[in-house]
C-alpha cells in the first residue's frame, strides 16, 4: 500500500500537467489529510495547492495565491477562511489549533487549560500577507490588510491599513 501511495503523491506532485479534474479527484480520495497538506504546502503549482489545501478543510476563495511553504496547524478542522483575492507570500505559518501534543506538559491539565486553544482565523478578501508571516488563534484580518513580513499576527486587524512587527502594530490606514 505504501507503494502506492508514494507513487500517486509522486504522479500528483510530477507528472500533473495532464490530469483532467476527474482523476486528480480519484487519487486525492486515496490521501489521508495530512498527505495532502503535504502536497498543498510543496507543490508547484498555485492551482493544485489551493486544491490540495480546500480537500483538507480550508476554505479558500477565488483567485486566491497561496505560495510554497504555506503551513496551517488546525487538527484538520475547518478553522481557517481566506477570501478572494488573498496574497499569501511563502513561509507563511497560521495556527488555528495549538497543544502540547504528546509533551509531559500535557498531564498538567489545570494550567495547560487556560493556553490550550483552537480559534477560527478570518482572512477577509483583497489581504496581502508578506513572507514569513505567523497569524495566531482567533485572528480576523479585516478586508484589503497590507500584513508586512516577518509579522506576529495576535490580534485582529482592521481592514485597509498595514501591519507589521512583532507583534504586528498598524503603521498607517490605506
Amino acid at each position: 500500500m505504501m507503494h502506492k501511495k508514494s507513487n500517486i503523491i509522486s504522479k500528483l506532485m510530477f507528472d500533473f500537467e495532464d490530469m483532467n479534474r476527474d482523476v486528480l479527484n480519484n487519487y486525492m480520495k486515496t490521501l489521508s489529510q495530512k498527505e495532502l497538506r503535504w502536497l498543498g504546502a510543496n507543490h508547484i503549482d498555485n492551482r493544485l495547492r489551493k486544491l490540495f489545501f480546500r480537500n483538507s478543510n480550508i476554505e479558500i476563495g477565488k483567485d486566491t495565491v497561496i505560495n510554497q511553504n504555506f503551513i496551517v496547524s488546525d487538527d484538520y478542522k475547518n478553522l481557517l477562511k481566506i477570501g478572494d483575492r488573498v496574497a499569501i507570500s511563502p513561509n507563511v505559518t497560521i495556527i488555528c489549533s495549538s497543544s502540547p501534543n504528546n509533551s509531559i506538559l500535557a498531564k498538567n491539565k489545570e494550567q495547560l487549560n487556560k493556553v490550550i486553544t483552537s480559534k477560527k482565523v478570518v482572512i477577509k478578501d483583497d489581504v496581502w500577507i508578506g513572507s514569513g508571516v505567523i497569524i495566531l488563534p482567533g485572528v480576523k484580518i479585516g478586508k484589503g490588510t497590507i500584513v508586512g513580513a516577518g509579522s506576529v499576527v495576535s490580534k485582529s486587524l482592521d481592514s485597509f491599513s498595514i501591519y507589521y512587527g512583532s507583534p504586528a502594530k498598524k503603521s498607517r490606514a490605506i
